[in-house]
């Protein structure tokens, strides 16, 4: 825990909570130690910051397959956000396993006057809780803020249909509530047969062929891009209801979830895209990114 974390526990101050550890290691009651092994992860963020450009980078060492990546870098994700997150903070949050872990691991800790805002349309049969949504909701619950829902599906049967319903009062409203974040979280997903953003129904992988054959490596809130990070729009972009990759190069922190050597290829565009500036991810995806630079 950190010691912010300790003293809301305690009910007392920060401060009493750096004198009492003081007093601990001065008793011997508690030493500190390195783990030396862990230091590989330290110098892999470092580079990773310097290589592209960074602001924030976190690098979860292996544990021997103990825990699947989305649930190392949810946990650490959640750490990052409890000492990032602010009084009158507007965080945008998409969708994505790695997403809800983030959400599932934060701690139940009253942020006064946050807004938590879903990113993207609510998804069929919601995915076991993967969707915008309920990603939204359950930040915005652990943070006791206001939830900013978008009302629509994030994915309509035409193009007209998104564009009559773009123009309703409440949708543009929300939609500025999108445009307004300073910080968002988004998980980034592959174009394999296996990702989720085909298991979740978003799209299919007939469909994705089109972006695909256009050189697309990954997705970020339903959005295709390429290895440079450029976006590839197609008919999909038309009907989709949510957040464009434009958007989020605007949002001044934009946190990028994602690990495991399967997601190499889909960040290496989404950093060289700059659709994020903080990264959270494992080792081996980290020493993927090296190669890949």
């Amino acid at each position: 825990m950190t010691q912010s974390q300790i003293a809301d526990l305690l009910g007392v101050s920060r401060a009493t909570v750096v004198n009492y550890l003081q007093q601990a290691k001065a008793n011997h009651y508690i030493k500190v130690s390195v783990r030396t092994e862990l230091l590989g992860s330290v110098e892999l963020a470092t580079e990773l910051k310097e290589v592209f450009g960074l602001a924030e980078c976190m690098v979860i060492p292996d544990d021997g397959g103990l825990r699947s990546p989305s649930e190392r870098i949810g946990k650490a994700a959640a750490q990052y956000l409890e000492q990032t997150i602010v009084p009158g903070d507007v965080l945008g949050v998409a969708w994505g396993r790695t997403v809800l872990e983030t959400a599932e691991n934060l701690a139940d800790r009253p942020v006064p006057n946050v807004t938590v805002v879903q990113l993207m349309g609510s998804q069929r049969g919601a995915y076991d809780g993967l969707g915008a949504e309920e990603c939204a909701s359950l930040i915005a619950l652990k943070l006791h803020g206001r939830t900013a829902n978008l009302h629509a599906p994030a994915v309509l049967s035409n193009r007209a249909l998104r564009e009559a319903l773009s123009r309703e009062p409440i949708i543009q409203e929300q939609f500025q509530r999108i445009r307004s974040c300073n910080k968002i979280l988004f998980g980034v997903c592959t174009v394999k047969e296996n990702s989720l953003v085909f298991a979740s129904r978003l799209t299919s992988p007939d469909e994705s062929k089109f972006f695909v054959s256009n050189g697309a490596v990954g997705v970020i809130a339903g959005r295709f891009f390429d290895a440079q990070g450029r976006w590839i729009t197609g008919d999909l972009d038309e009907r989709l209801m949510g957040v464009t990759l434009d958007e989020v190069r605007q949002a001044p922190t934009r946190i990028a979830v994602a690990g495991g050597v399967d997601k190499v290829d889909a960040l290496v565009g989404a950093l060289k895209g700059n659709f994020a500036n903080v990264l959270i991810t494992d080792a081996q995806a980290a020493q993927g990114l090296l190669e890949r630079r």
